[in-house]
């Protein structure tokens, strides 16, 4: 007859069942205590969330996954690219997600301790800005000019948002989109629509009309677009102010 060994995890398993069947009301309030004291915990994360802190976090950087970690520039790219808001949660109008909440809880558990700087990056739309398409990021300020991507929510944004906004993106490239719309106005027109009847050279008269296009398409757009842009994206990504 063969005698197999003690597994001692395999014992402790069973000792535990046997208890639990013995006194199911004192494991029954175990487990209410460590729900309560799990949603309190989440509670005091939405509190630091909504209040904010300027305060640098003594963080354990040995638990943060490395490619979570974006530098200000990088982010200041994106949002230039894309015209969003690099902002402090606290001015952040949305609802944090439980699953935004849930990785900062396992954060501080990893031994962070109680983190409180954390930013949001979103469309402007989405932030309470002082004078008055969604796709968020929640990061945690590491110092030094780099952030940890906690959490990501919400619906992609659009396709041809990168299209819509590029144009002010800076003076350059709103400079660059006035020309080229008028210089493509200008090639498109046939030569028997410049000319007329007249049998001569229409060079002379298409560079007449682009510069005529130019500054009609420089009116329009000073006279709409900042009407609604207000300013151009490199200056807006981390502002708190409508223009």
């Amino acid at each position: 007859m063969k005698w197999n060994g003690i597994n001692l995890e395999e014992a402790l398993r069973k000792e535990r069942k046997r208890e639990e069947r013995r006194k199911p009301d004192v494991v029954l309030e175990a487990y209410r205590k460590l729900i309560a004291q799990d949603q309190a915990e989440e509670e005091q994360i939405r509190k630091v969330l909504l209040e904010g802190s300027t305060q640098l976090d003594d963080i354990n950087t040995r638990v943060l996954e490395a490619d979570r970690i974006f530098t200000a520039s990088q982010i200041k790219k994106l949002c230039t690219t894309y015209r969003l808001r690099f902002l402090p949660a606290m001015h952040f109008k949305g609802l944090i997600p439980n699953e935004a909440v849930s990785r900062i809880k396992n954060l501080q558990r990893k031994g962070s301790g109680e983190l409180s700087n954390f930013k949001v990056l979103a469309p402007a739309s989405m932030f309470n800005l002082v004078e008055k398409d969604k796709d968020p990021l929640l990061f945690l300020s590491l110092g030094n000019d780099r952030y940890y991507l906690v959490h990501q929510w919400g619906s992609d944004l659009s396709i041809f948002r990168k299209l819509l906004v590029f144009p002010f993106r800076s003076f350059k490239t709103l400079l660059a989109c006035v020309t080229l719309s008028a210089l493509l106005v200008v090639v498109s027109i046939p030569d028997s629509v410049i000319m007329g009847p007249y049998d001569s050279s229409s060079l002379s008269l298409r560079i007449i009309f682009f510069f005529y296009l130019f500054i009609a398409f420089s009116g329009l757009t000073a006279l709409y677009g900042f009407s609604r842009m207000k300013n151009f994206n490199g200056r807006l990504w981390d502002s708190r102010y409508t223009d």
